[in-house]
Order: C-alpha cells, then structure tokens, then sequence
C-alpha cells in the first residue's frame, strides 16, 4: 500500500477495527494521530507502537464533541506538516431495542457518537484538504480521502433502530460527500463490516 509518509487521522483506535487498521498504517509507513476517549488504553497503545515504521500521535477525545473532531485533524497537521486519510471508525451499539422502546437518552447518544461526530470530522476534514491545497484544480489528483467505517446495520437489519438509523445516516452521507467533492480530488468510501469479534459484541 502506498502509506508511506500519509497523514493519517484514525477515530477509536484502542480496539477493534480501529485498533488494527491505525497498526496496519503505522506498518506501512503512515504517520497517525490515533483518537480515543480512554486515556489511560490509548497511551499504553501508543507506546506499543512507537517502534512501527510510522510514527503516532495519541489524541483523547470523544467523538461526540466537536473540540475533538476539529482538534484531532488540527493535531495531524501540527504534528505531521500536511493531512491526508480520515478514518471514522469510532461507534457504539445499542441493545437491540426497537422504535417502541428506544429512550431519548439512547438515540441521542447513538447519533453523538455515530453519526453527528463522523459528519463533523468530514466537515472538517474537507475544508482542511481544500485549505492544504489551495492549488488543486477541478479533477487534480485525490487531495484527500475519507474512509467511514459504516456497518451492515445501514442497510439490513443487525441491531436496534437507533444503531441502524446512526449508520444509515452515515452511509447516506458518504454517499453525498463522495458526489460534492467528486471533482474536488476528495474521495470518499463507506465500508460496511458483517459481524466481527471485536469488544462491542463481545459486551453486549
């Protein structure tokens, strides 16, 4: 993979996909800003990883607050000169409930975290590009990419409506962003995992 010297913003990275995808950049050669909000898992990750290829950057935050979504694409480009690659990955599940059942509370925090807080970072995300590449012109070469890690539960149902409904929202925004920026050298990709054992399922 041409990863090599990327900048690289990567969401939920202590576990789970995120977790291997920031390894599997760093292998590569990428240079990470790796998000999370639990501190104490992330900087013992970090430190794990400070003999990889690429180098890493922790950033505590919590998706669901748009300090953390604006700050950690800010931190990329402080740390590494430039910004290239932002992976969404950060989400939370709901416990199955259906429309009837489901709380204020829990669709709150459903969109928070996996919706609202991706739409921000890719806000963010493409003002920045644009900003680092004030030369680019209609149909240059890709001057970023956003890669949201969606889920099956966008389209079939997986889990509770305020999981599916979160993720829906965010497939439907990849797909819009992917169509604005089409000749603006920014491309955007959902990727839509079945199940996989990661500590999400594994808590439920």
């Amino acid at each position: 993979m041409e990863l090599e010297g990327k900048s690289v913003v990567i969401t939920g990275a202590v576990a789970g996909i995120g977790n291997a995808t920031a390894e599997l950049f760093l292998a590569n050669g990428a240079n990470v800003v790796a998000v999370d909000n639990q501190e104490e898992r992330l900087l013992a990750q970090c430190e794990e990883w400070a003999n990889m290829p690429g180098r890493v950057v922790p950033f505590v935050g919590d998706v669901a607050d748009a300090a953390t979504t604006d700050g950690m694409i800010d931190a990329a480009v402080e740390h590494f000169g430039t910004f290239d690659i932002l992976v969404n990955n950060a989400g939370i599940m709901d416990d199955n409930t259906a429309i009837g059942d489901m709380s204020e509370a829990m669709m709150a925090d459903l969109f928070a975290v996996n919706t609202y807080g991706p739409l921000r970072a890719m806000r963010k995300a493409v003002n920045t590009f644009m900003a680092l590449n004030p030369d680019a012109e209609e149909d240059d070469e890709t001057i970023g990419s956003i890669i949201n890690i969606v889920s099956v539960g966008a389209m079939h149902q997986t889990a509770g409506v305020a999981y599916c409904a979160s993720k829906a929202a965010l497939l439907s925004a990849t797909k819009n962003t992917a169509f604005m920026y089409i000749h603006k050298g920014i491309r955007c990709n959902a990727i839509c995992p079945g199940g996989i054992v990661t500590e999400i399922p594994m808590t439920m």
